[in-house]
């Protein structure tokens, strides 16, 4: 007859630390992994572009303009074949926030943003719109709406970015 021996607290106790180790560092693996695979589509891409061309944003926020992740546990981020909407930290110099994009992809035209609003730490009841959606811009004059919604928007400085925000105000809420 075969008698089993039990295994030593202290064998047990280096196997649920080495198994805890493992599982962790596998589970933030798969989770930095998962933002880098973000972090490579175009869509990702083409919003931090757009943030750190537009002249406002780099006045609220300083130069250079730096992206801190994603939280892939917030709901509100979530992307599919057709659309992404994502809140991304940012940092400058001056001033830390988020910034919230809305993609969409067009087979014709590959994916191209929707909307993009920056949201800063020291201004934290505002959202400062960057870029709307060119469906929105109809009833823009006829000079305005032949040019793109980033041509327009790249135009805007700090103090009309202000203004877009204050007019916006009453018609987005977080």
């Amino acid at each position: 007859m075969v008698r089993l021996r039990m295994p030593s607290n202290r064998t047990l106790g280096n196997i649920c630390v080495y198994g805890a180790v493992a599982s962790i560092s596998g589970v933030m693996y798969m989770r930095w992994k998962m933002e880098d695979r973000v972090k490579s589509c175009d869509y990702y891409k083409l919003a931090l572009k757009a943030l750190r061309n537009h002249r406002g944003a780099v006045g609220l926020l300083g130069e250079p303009i730096k992206d801190s992740g994603i939280d892939l546990s917030n709901a509100n981020n979530n992307c599919n074949a057709e659309m992404a909407h994502f809140e991304v930290s940012v940092r400058g110099s001056k001033d830390k926030g988020t910034l919230y994009f809305w993609a969409s992809h067009q087979p014709d035209r590959g994916w191209l943003i929707d909307r993009l609003e920056l949201e800063t730490k020291l201004n934290p009841d505002k959202r400062f719109l960057l870029k709307k959606s060119e469906e929105l811009t109809f009833g823009l004059p006829e000079s305005l709406s032949k040019l793109s919604a980033q041509q327009v928007d790249s135009d805007v400085t700090p103090s009309e970015t202000k203004l877009l925000n204050a007019e916006q105000a009453e018609t987005h809420s977080k």
